[in-house]
């Protein structure tokens, strides 16, 4: 993996890295800089980081990965209920399936970590490679749009997006909006501190229903934390329900 910054690294390494990326895309991008900024960690960029890092491009890919999961299971199962195909979403978006996909795909190779992240033992790379798929969605999107950003969603998630997966809920989230919606509810997360430098923090969050906390967890991302606060959620109902 390159380690240092998309300013300081030789011009050969961020080439080699685009290259390598975009053979692996099978899309030539017009603006590389777009590219090289879905694939720079946050450690690599420690100051103003929210503009140079894959962070912004994340947050725009997870939605558009969620609308297009969600159309092509609509069309794909026409007779599968709402909590089938809410199951059936949260597998194939899951981070565990992110990641995975992003590691078979060679992706791990080309993150862009900074100096503070060696000697981690690659502590932070399955987030990390659940990142870059979602901000690769979004790199796609800005530079060739929705349609080769559909394709190329399909094509690598395509074969995730089988029937089994609505049978259970996948993940803690999917499991604790499961539970609450059979009383017509929904959960909400809150992020409620953070904690440590910007390349190793701690997110901790809180899961609500109807304004009161449900349960709490930490995570190094966003979602690593809403699944430990809906697992601890689970876990608080289920004792409930036994008590």
């Amino acid at each position: 993996m390159p380690v240092g910054s998309p300013d300081t690294l030789p011009k050969e390494t961020l080439q080699n890295v685009v290259e390598r990326a975009e053979k692996i895309l099978g899309y030539e991008f017009k603006d590389e800089s777009i590219l090289i900024k879905a694939l720079t960690h946050p450690s690599a960029v420690e100051e103003n980081r929210d503009a140079k890092s894959y962070e912004r491009l994340e947050f725009l890919g997870d939605a558009f990965l969620g609308g297009i999961i969600a159309l092509e299971i609509y069309q794909r199962f026409p007779d599968m209920n709402e909590g089938g195909m809410t199951r059936l979403k949260s597998g194939v978006v899951s981070g565990a399936t992110l990641s995975k996909v992003s590691e078979e795909l060679g992706f791990e190779d080309l993150i862009i970590f900074g100096e503070s992240e060696r000697g981690t033992n690659g502590r932070g790379m399955h987030s990390a490679l659940e990142n870059i798929y979602e901000s690769i969605v979004a790199a796609l999107v800005l530079d060739g749009g929705i349609p080769v950003a559909h394709d190329w969603i399909i094509k690598t998630l395509g074969p995730h997006i089988t029937r089994d997966k609505a049978a259970h809920p996948s993940n803690p989230k999917s499991r604790l909006q499961e539970i609450l919606q059979e009383h017509g509810n929904a959960p909400v997360y809150d992020v409620v501190a953070e904690d440590g430098p910007p390349h190793n923090r701690t997110l901790t969050m809180e899961v609500l229903c109807n304004g009161e906390v449900l349960g709490v967890g930490k995570g190094r991302s966003k979602k690593e934390a809403e699944a430990a606060a809906a697992q601890n959620a689970i876990e608080a109902i289920s004792k409930e329900h036994k008590g």
